[in-house]
């Protein structure tokens, strides 16, 4: 019999209060034979910088065991449509630009409250979501976005 290294026994020590009692998939072994607890990923939250713009990344899991599933979205505040008072050709050009966008197949520009344009992307995967799952998909909406939104900053 193998004594517990102190890896395995912090990790056993850290299991909170509301995972009590066991169930049989909390403790998983790993190929080395090593004891464990399987903690499902927790949500995730970041922001990063990209052509200027702060964009938002949030990662839910859905699902307690190892095969659930994620959702992933990535958004950023693009700007504001001008009021027709302020800029009344700057605000039917940009409405024209944000009509002609669609169909995307990774992102979607929206209008919240007639004023605030918002670029959105979400993923369903069918797994918990890996880092890799998370860059492949900031890497695609901005690679989608990055056109469009430099057309829009002509009118923003």
């Amino acid at each position: 019999m193998s004594v517990p290294d102190l890896k395995t026994i912090q990790s056993l020590a850290e299991v909170p209060d509301g995972a009590l009692p066991i169930n049989p998939g909390s403790i998983v072994m790993t190929p080395e034979g090593v004891l464990g607890i399987a903690k499902p990923p927790r949500p995730c939250k970041l922001t990063f910088m990209a052509d200027g713009l702060p964009f938002n990344v949030a990662v839910r899991h859905e699902g307690e065991e190892e095969g659930g599933g994620s959702i992933c979205q990535i958004w950023a505040d693009v700007g504001h449509v001008p009021y027709t008072a302020q800029a009344p050709e700057r605000r039917r050009a940009l409405l024209a630009v944000l009509r002609g966008i669609d169909g995307l197949p990774h992102v979607r520009f929206i209008v919240q409250g007639g004023q605030k344009i918002i670029l959105f992307s979400e993923i369903r995967l069918e797994h918990h979501a890996s880092p890799e799952d998370l860059f492949h998909q900031t890497i695609l909406v901005l690679q989608e976005a990055r056109p469009f939104l430099r057309l829009l900053g002509e009118y923003l």
